[in-house]
């Protein structure tokens, strides 16, 4: 049934990435994209008996997870914050990513989990990177914000689930499909921790190089171990 769920919405952003993938670049088809995902989300949330927790502010999830992302959201990241941002604001957040990801290095998924520091993306409470910020960031949810409170201040503690089925089934089917329309090309699409990508991709240009070429994008970032085939059922 989740997966018949899914399938509504990652069959036709399949198709549509395919197509888009062929007459647009691959950093004018992530846009496309999110414009197309950001719209299936809205309409579910919309639709749904039960209001969302989250707000302008509220940066709970920005602070518990390593966010992470795909090459092509990784690329199209970079070259925003390179377009748009002044170059103190510039400096700043290489700065912070580079911290970011120093403190990380080498350390185990537990002690990873227990940091609890804010992304680095994250200025003033509000995402720097908002209008490219990944699927994955998107995709986040609740409907209680005292749960998504309590996770942050104790990591290894359990707490209820509380997202919305359809938004979930939604987000999840819609990301999918396009993950693997960008499959499909011969592209990495493996989820890389944002920061260490970004990192990487600012001190070696050749990223883009090998991404294009087929090969993994980055040698240094850690990937999450996605599994191209484990989405194949979603397209």
């Amino acid at each position: 049934m989740s997966d018949e769920r899914m399938l509504e919405h990652a069959l036709p952003e399949f198709a549509q990435a395919r197509q888009d993938l062929q007459t647009h670049t691959v950093r004018e088809a992530v846009i496309r994209f999110y414009a197309r995902h950001d719209a299936r989300m809205d309409a579910a949330i919309h639709a749904s008996p039960q209001a969302l927790a989250c707000d302008k502010g509220c940066s709970h999830c920005c602070r518990q997870f390593d966010v992470v992302a795909l090459p092509v959201e990784v690329f199209e990241i970079h070259a925003h914050v390179f377009r748009h941002f002044k170059p103190d604001a510039l400096r700043s957040t290489i700065q912070r990513v580079s911290s970011y990801v120093a403190k990380r290095k080498g350390v185990s998924e537990e002690t990873r989990l227990s940091l609890r520091e804010a992304c680095p993306f994250l200025v003033d409470n509000s995402c720097s990177i908002y209008p490219v910020r990944p699927s994955v960031c998107r995709n986040y949810h609740a409907t209680d914000a005292n749960n998504c409170e309590k996770s942050l201040k104790e990591p290894f503690s359990t707490w209820p689930t509380t997202y919305v089925d359809d938004v979930f089934f939604t987000a999840m089917g819609s990301a999918a499909g396009f993950r693997n329309a960008v499959a499909e090309q011969g592209l990495d699409t493996k989820e890389y921790h944002l920061s260490a990508a970004f990192l990487e991709t600012v001190q070696n240009p050749h990223c883009v190089k090998r991404f294009k070429s087929g090969k993994s994008a980055f040698v240094k970032a850690t990937h999450t171990g996605f599994n191209q085939a484990e989405s194949s059922r979603a397209a």
